[in-house]
C-alpha cells in the first residue's frame, strides 16, 4: 500500500472511531414503555396480580418480590404490577382495576412495562391503606373503600428529620421567615408540610422570598439546597430515602430540633407516633432527637379474596419472614402488630391463621 493510501486509510479509521465515540457520548433517550401480555390471572388460577412498585429497591417492589417468593411453595404464581404504586395501589385493588398507563417517571426507577390484568392484592403504606378505607387524605374524593382488607402489617421505620447545611448559618427555621431568606428547601411527606407550615413557610411565601420548595426524592447529587425536611428519615438506599444518606455524607449538615407543637399535631392527626432518632442514625445526627415516626407497610386485598388464599398468604408471609432482613429497607415482622392496621378490618382468612398460631386472641 502506498504511503498516500496508508494515510488515507488511517484518516478514515480515526474518523470512524471519533464518530463511534461521539455516538456513545450522546445521552440516551428514556426507553419507550410498552404493554405486555401476561395471560390469564386471578385467584381461581392461583395467579393473582399484586400491586407492587419498581424492581430497584422501591419498598413496595421489594415487598412484592417477598410475597411472590413466599407464596410460590404453596403453588401461587404471583404476577407483579410494577407501576401500581404511589397512592394508586388501594384504588386499583378496591376496584379490581387495570394498571394505569405508564408514567415517564417510572422509567427513572426501572419500570418500563405494564399489562392489562385486574389487580387482586398488593402492598402500600400503612397510613395509605387506612386513609383509603376511611376515604380521607389522598382518597377524600374517592370516598371510603370499605371493601379493603388487611393481610399483614410489615414494620419499616422512618423519621421526620430537619437538617440545614452548616454553612447556611441557619439554627432555627424561624430565621427564614423572619429574615425573608431566599432558601431552597428539599421537602417530602405530610410531616414536612406540617413542619414548614408551623413556621409559615408555604410555597408561596418561600417563593416571595426568592426561594423554592422542591421534592427531595431523587436529589441525591444536588448541591443546590439549604434545608431538607422529610419524614423519610432513614439510612436505607431506597429511592424515597436515599437522598438522606447521600447528602449527609457529601455535606456537613446541622440537624434541628422538632418543635413540640409539630410533634403533637402529627400524633393527634394519626399515622405518626412519638419516637427518638438515635445518635448516629445519619452522619450529622450528633444527639438523640425527639420527633415522630411511621413504621410499616400493609399487604392487603379486597373482601372477596377467597378465605383459603388469604390464609395461605398470611401463612407464607409468617413462615418466610426471616427473608425480610435481606432487603434494602430494614423490614421486620411482629406477631403483636402483623394483624393490625388502624380501622382496616383483617381478612377472615388471615385472621384464622393468626388465631391458629396464637398471635390473635
Amino acid at each position: 500500500m502506498s504511503k498516500k493510501r496508508w494515510v488515507s486509510a488511517l484518516g478514515l479509521l480515526a474518523g470512524a472511531l471519533l464518530a463511534a465515540a461521539a455516538a456513545l457520548a450522546q445521552p440516551t433517550s428514556p426507553p419507550a414503555g410498552r404493554t405486555i401480555e401476561v395471560g390469564k390471572t386471578g385467584w381461581a388460577l392461583k395467579r393473582p396480580v399484586f400491586a407492587a412498585a419498581c424492581p430497584d429497591a422501591c419498598p413496595w417492589g421489594e415487598l412484592g418480590d417477598f410475597v411472590r417468593e413466599a407464596m410460590a411453595p404453596a403453588g401461587y404464581d404471583v404476577v407483579l404490577c410494577r407501576n401500581c404504586n404511589r397512592a394508586e395501589g388501594p384504588r386499583l385493588v378496591a376496584k379490581a382495576a387495570l394498571p394505569p398507563p405508564l408514567n415517564p417517571v417510572e422509567f427513572v426507577v426501572g419500570t418500563t412495562e405494564r399489562f392489562d390484568a385486574p389487580v387482586d392484592f398488593g402492598a402500600t403504606a400503612s397510613d395509605f391503606l387506612t386513609q383509603a378505607y376511611e376515604g380521607r387524605g389522598a382518597y377524600r374524593a374517592d370516598g371510603p373503600m370499605t371493601n379493603l382488607r388487611l393481610i399483614a402489617h410489615i414494620e419499616d421505620p422512618s423519621y421526620l428529620l430537619v437538617a440545614v447545611k452548616a454553612s447556611s448559618g441557619i439554627t432555627d427555621l424561624a430565621q427564614v421567615a423572619r429574615d425573608r431568606r431566599p432558601v431552597k428547601i428539599l421537602a417530602g411527606g405530610q410531616g414536612a408540610e406540617v413542619m414548614l407550615a408551623h413556621y409559615g413557610l408555604t410555597r408561596d411565601a418561600v417563593k416571595a422570598f426568592g426561594g423554592s420548595i422542591v421534592p427531595a426524592l431523587g436529589q441525591n447529587n444536588t448541591a443546590d439546597f439549604d434545608i431538607i425536611v422529610s419524614d423519610q428519615g432513614s439510612a436505607a438506599n431506597n429511592p424515597e430515602a436515599s437522598f438522606w444518606s447521600a447528602l449527609s455524607q457529601r455535606f456537613t449538615l446541622r440537624f434541628l430540633d422538632i418543635p413540640e407543637p409539630v410533634i403533637a399535631d402529627l400524633v393527634a392527626g394519626g399515622g405518626y407516633e412519638r419516637v427518638t432518632a438515635k445518635w448516629g442514625l445519619l452522619r450529622g445526627v450528633d444527639r438523640a432527637i425527639p420527633t415522630v415516626g411511621r413504621s410499616g407497610h400493609a399487604i392487603f386485598a379486597r373482601a372477596d379474596m377467597p378465605d383459603d388464599a388469604a390464609y395461605a398468604a398470611a401463612k407464607a408471609i409468617d413462615e418466610h419472614r426471616g427473608q425480610l432482613k435481606w432487603y434494602v429497607r430494614p423490614y421486620s415482622w411482629d406477631s403483636r402488630t402483623v394483624w393490625k392496621n388502624g380501622a382496616v378490618p383483617l381478612h377472615p382468612g388471615a385472621a384464622r391463621y393468626y388465631r391458629q398460631m396464637g398471635y390473635l386472641r
